[in-house]
């Protein structure tokens, strides 16, 4: 055993063996007591499936990092980068230095390199230049880390004192690091050694700054790195699962974890009960206890990193609303470390208020973790799980907590009620009777163009599937005759309900009306499949998303195009031929949410845009990903909040930044949002606002195979 290493006594040994002993039992321990607080969940959640799946999430969002540079962050992005890498480092270290430690201690000897057997095979060659540069990189991250905190300070990233703990340890980690392997490389008998190996740059720096020390000082010396890099190790093993870089660990199992189904589908919950049997029927539905939501949600929190990108993207927290997805998360961490606190003990008003996650009742208000107007100020815009780098799932906490309000207590938020309950009766949230849905076509008549309702007996290629909004707003009418005019134009054969079509839920689901939805969901899948229908174009995103992602539920399969998509796919064949119509525009789309980030259609929209020679497109500043929503998903379409600026007029103001002459969209309710808050700035006269149906309509020519014109030509 070389002299140099700290391990060569009794003594030395029994303090490597209390060291290890004792931190690794608080480890334990710590890791079980985080293991029994998010067991308290009570709602079963299967995420072992399509394990290959979830292993290339890991190796793409944790060893690959893909969201954290993106997305506007790419300064925190890479100094996390560099951390990253360090610790990945680190955990190579740690293992032989534990190794190193515990065979020393055991006295285990084999051959005539003993000092290295039981090192990694590839410890002593190129992964010691590797490592060497993380541990520059770590520092580099970690001074920009302390500057990100104390002289640029997002407002997502406060100064704290757990914050400066980490860094501090990580940077004693890396330091010792460095000591240790500059004193080895500086002793007489290792120099040689050193001069073969170059790529050990960033160490060997400090080892000849201080080769010239007596054998006893650098012995001396790596013996304080050594100790001092596993006592600080151990207390920040054991630090960090109590802190909130509990995301160390938790982080990448939460990635292993995260959703595999379609990201517009929510869970769908279980409504099938022997209501004779009353024992069989729950007290109530929804989250209203922490027991009520999954193990995965409980999870979210020890994986939450509290970086605030969540916040920073969130169209309710930038409009002044009350919600911050993030605190959400932290909120339900910290109430399930409570009630684990308070484990075994009778829950009263008087001695912990805070009893339930939510309540729409104005008067226990005061004992609720989570306020409901925070629940209802979200959009379902996704786009704080879009940018979160470690797969925490906000959304269906929040769905979980409205249905609660919504089907329980009868509280749905602001005003949507009504909405429901037009939902209910007339099987549209405009409260339009079913009779009406076919007067769209009749202006279409006076053109000519008939528009076939579906025959099972003689079914079209596709069902055009024309929403409420397409049906019967008088707006929206307009893009619905586009739509018609572009698929007769193109010869496509299509085909309506008509009368028997009804709006799919999707603003029911997202209000919490677990149980209408699925009656509306489940009435149309069994007319869809008693007529026969494979394919369905729809022009509405939120229809859209309803059909393709969410009816598989109720054993609705179809082949669910969005009519852009198809739009995009007969001009790319020639079946539709945009031309100049003498007057150029310059145009700007604004991307849907629940077509963008909830199903990853982005191009065939700007396709459309740019076959049209007279329109020039340009760019929000927040687009595809990192497109603003509306403000209209999430019921909000039907709710009135008082609270902040309206989500919309943001949203306007960044389009109408670019100067455009007609902002562009591809969604009914984003027309409307965006219509209103072009409106309410006065910029009516100046600046249009149409679908992309509606701008190709009017660059396609006429019809020629109408009713109409055959009748011209006889």
């Amino acid at each position: 055993m070389n002299s140099y290493h700290p391990i060569s006594s009794g003594l030395t040994s029994a303090a490597f063996l209390g060291c290890l002993m004792i931190a690794g039992g608080f480890f334990v321990t710590a890791i079980f007591m985080r293991f029994k607080q998010v067991n308290m969940a009570k709602r079963d959640e299967v995420r072992w499936n399509n394990i290959p799946a979830r292993i290339s999430n890991v190796i793409t969002y944790v060893l690959l990092q893909k969201r954290l540079p993106r997305n506007g962050y790419l300064y925190s992005g890479i100094l996390h980068m560099f951390i990253f890498g360090a610790f990945v480092v680190l955990s190579v270290d740690t293992i032989n230095f534990v190794t190193d430690g515990l065979f020393k201690v055991l006295a285990v000897q084999a051959g005539s390199n003993s000092e290295h057997l039981f090192h990694l095979p590839f410890s002593d060659t190129f992964y010691q230049g590797l490592a060497d540069t993380f541990r520059f990189l770590c520092i580099v991250g970690l001074g920009m880390a302390f500057v990100n905190r104390t002289v640029i300070k997002p407002e997502r990233l406060p100064l704290t004192k757990d914050a400066m703990y980490t860094i501090f340890f990580i940077f004693s980690l890396m330091s010792c690091e460095v000591a240790q392997t500059a004193c080895y490389y500086a002793l007489p008998e290792n120099q040689a050694e050193l001069g073969g190996k170059p790529y050990i740059w960033f160490s060997g720096f400090f080892a000849s700054l201080i080769k010239g020390s007596s054998t006893e000082s650098l012995t001396t010396g790596y013996h304080v790195a050594w100790w001092g890099h596993l006592v600080t190790l151990l207390f920040f093993s054991n630090y960090v699962p109590w802190s909130k870089h509990s995301h160390v660990f938790a982080a990448p199992l939460n990635i292993f974890f995260m959703g595999l189904e379609p990201k517009g589908a929510l869970r769908k919950m279980n409504l099938e009960f022997d209501e004779e049997n009353e024992d069989d029927m729950p007290e109530y539905f929804g989250a209203r206890n922490l027991e009520d939501l999954s193990w995965k949600q409980l999870f979210d929190g020890l994986s939450c990193t509290e970086c605030g990108r969540c916040n920073d993207n969130c169209p309710a927290n930038l409009s002044g609303k009350p919600l911050k997805p993030m605190n959400v998360i932290v909120d339900i961490k910290h109430h399930m470390e409570d009630r684990f606190k308070a484990r075994g003990q009778e829950l009263n008003l008087a001695e912990d208020p805070k009893l339930w996650l939510t309540s729409g009742d104005e008067s226990v208000r005061e004992h609720v973790v989570i306020d409901p107007d925070v629940l209802w100020s979200c959009t379902t815009c996704r786009a704080c799980m879009e940018v979160c780098p470690v797969g925490n799932e906000h959304i269906p906490d929040i769905i979980d907590m409205r249905r609660y309000m919504t089907m329980s207590e009868g509280a749905a938020g602001h005003g949507s009620s009504k909405a429901l309950k037009a939902m209910e009766r007339k099987k549209n949230p405009w409260g339009v009777a079913k009779t009406k849905r076919l007067e769209w076509t009749e202006n279409l008549k006076d053109e000519g163009i008939e528009v076939p309702v579906w025959d099972k007996k003689a079914p079209s290629d596709y069902l055009y599937w024309v929403g409420c909004a397409g049906a019967t707003d008088l707006r929206a009418q307009k893009v619905t005759q586009s739509v018609a005019r572009l698929m007769k134009k193109a010869n496509v054969d299509f085909s309506i309900l008509g009368k028997k079509e009804a709006c799919t839920g999707d603003s029911a689901r997202r209000l919490g009306d677990e149980y209408l939805f699925q009656t509306m969901a489940q009435d149309n899948v069994d007319t869809l499949n008693k007529q026969g229908v494979k394919k369905i174009v729809t022009h509405c995103p939120h229809c859209y998303n309803t059909l393709k992602n969410e009816y598989t539920q109720f054993g609705g399969e179809y082949d669910v195009i969005h009519h852009t998509e198809l739009l995009s796919r007969l001009v790319k064949d020639g079946q539709l031929k945009p031309e100049a119509s003498g007057d150029q525009k310059r145009v700007v789309y604004h991307d849907s949410c629940y077509l963008g980030r909830y199903n990853d259609i982005y191009d065939p929209q700007r396709d459309i845009l740019g076959s049209m020679p007279d329109v020039e497109l340009v760019e929000a500043d927040r687009n595809r990903q990192k497109g603003l929503c509306c403000g209209a998903g999430g019921g909000q379409m039907w709710m009135e909040m008082d609270v902040g600026e309206r989500v919309n007029y943001i949203r306007t103001d960044e389009l109408l930044a670019k100067k455009p002459e007609v902002i562009a969209v591809a969604c009914n309710f984003c027309m409307t949002m965006v219509d209103d808050g072009v409106k309410g700035r006065d910029k009516g006269d100046e600046v249009q606002v149409l679908d992309l149906a509606e701008l190709l309509d009017q660059r396609t020519g006429q019809i020629t195979n109408t009713k109409a014109t055959q009748a011209a030509e006889a």
